[in-house]
């Protein structure tokens, strides 16, 4: 399958525009108007925000009121908002323009055209598709235009503005309700696309991978695919049983038929475990070689089962300086 093209969808940014708008927008040459602003040599006006909503301009009055341009007037007056040059750290200069005007989606237009190498219109439709989430709206706002950059760079795009553009225009022509087979046709080659769907996928799952252990993880994700979570349970349940097997079992070579018994015996026997114990721990096993082989899934039960016993049994392992248990079993 060809690889997904987002070059051609910049190309019929135009032609979108056309049919949902009734006309096209040279947005480069409408950009040359905010350059004094770009090259910091004055500070932000209210005309100039005003122009962005011109119909002439772009077609952003259908989805953000107009400010009322007097009240604006007084109000960059007062705080003689500079744009440029840009921070090391772009929240600073988000949140220095969102302090002024109040909406992410007005910030975002202004940005854009003064600074259309680093930042996008905010679009609802466009943060959907690059699986963009953070906490605070700065941190959105500057992640998503991040991410925009991930995109412009791998598909060769000139600017942020250009691959927010070029989004936008595939997410029109992905649900066109009158097109619904051209549509599905569009929607498959975006699904098909290895490297965008790992993007969207790292998204996702870095602040789960960032903020939670492996046992953590394995325990949100067991009634939403148990099969997945017995196997990242079942990984750390193997890094702890080698971690025994090290040290707490005369250096007990696993990976061979009948090691994982014999390290049970051993671990009885230097009063780390109790018989009761070992069964728990052979339980547990069972359930990770279910996880391993897909035929015998276990289930979101047996799963908490097992993580429940790694938990308890296995991490204290770990804990430094811990003594042998004496055994309590006849």
């Amino acid at each position: 399958m060809a690889g997904f093209d987002l070059q051609a969808y910049l190309e019929r940014y135009p032609e979108v525009c056309r049919a949902k708008f009734g006309r096209a927008h040279n947005f480069h040459a409408f950009e040359k108007e905010f350059e004094q602003l770009r090259e910091g040599k004055r500070h932000l006006v209210a005309r100039d925000v005003v122009k962005i909503f011109d119909p002439k301009n772009t077609p952003f009055e259908r989805y953000w009121a107009r400010p009322g341009e007097k009240e604006l007037d007084q109000i960059l007056k007062r705080q003689r908002l500079v744009l440029a040059p840009l921070p090391s750290d772009l929240r600073e200069l988000v949140r220095r323009v969102l302090g002024v005007l109040h909406s992410i989606g007005l910030a975002s237009l202004v940005l854009r055209f003064v600074h259309p190498a680093r930042f996008g219109v905010f679009s609802t439709p466009v943060i959907h598709l690059l699986q963009v989430f953070r906490d605070s709206t700065p941190d959105l706002y500057v992640a998503y235009c991040e991410e925009l950059a991930e995109w412009q760079r791998h598909f060769r795009l000139p600017s942020v503005a250009e691959t927010e553009m070029a989004l936008w225009t595939y997410q029109q022509l992905a649900h066109r309700p009158e097109e619904p087979e051209a549509g599905a046709g569009v929607r498959r080659e975006f699904a098909g696309d290895l490297w965008i769907q790992r993007r969207r996928v790292s998204q996702v799952l870095r602040p789960f991978l960032r903020d939670y252990g492996p046992l953590e993880l394995a325990r949100i994700l067991a009634y939403e695919d148990p099969n997945l979570a017995g196997m990242i349970a079942g990984e750390e349940y193997e890094r702890l049983l080698r971690f025994a097997a090290r040290r707490l079992a005369g250096g007990i070579r696993l990976g061979v038929r009948g090691a994982i018994e014999e390290l049970f015996r051993r671990l009885h026997a230097g009063g780390h475990v109790s018989l009761e114990e070992i069964t728990l721990l052979r339980r547990a096993w069972e359930i990770r070689c279910a996880a391993v082989h897909p035929e015998d899934a276990p289930s979101p039960e047996e799963v908490e089962i097992m993580i429940d016993t790694i938990e308890r049994l296995c991490q204290p392992w770990e804990a430094p300086g811990r003594p042998a248990r004496a055994p309590t079993d006849p």
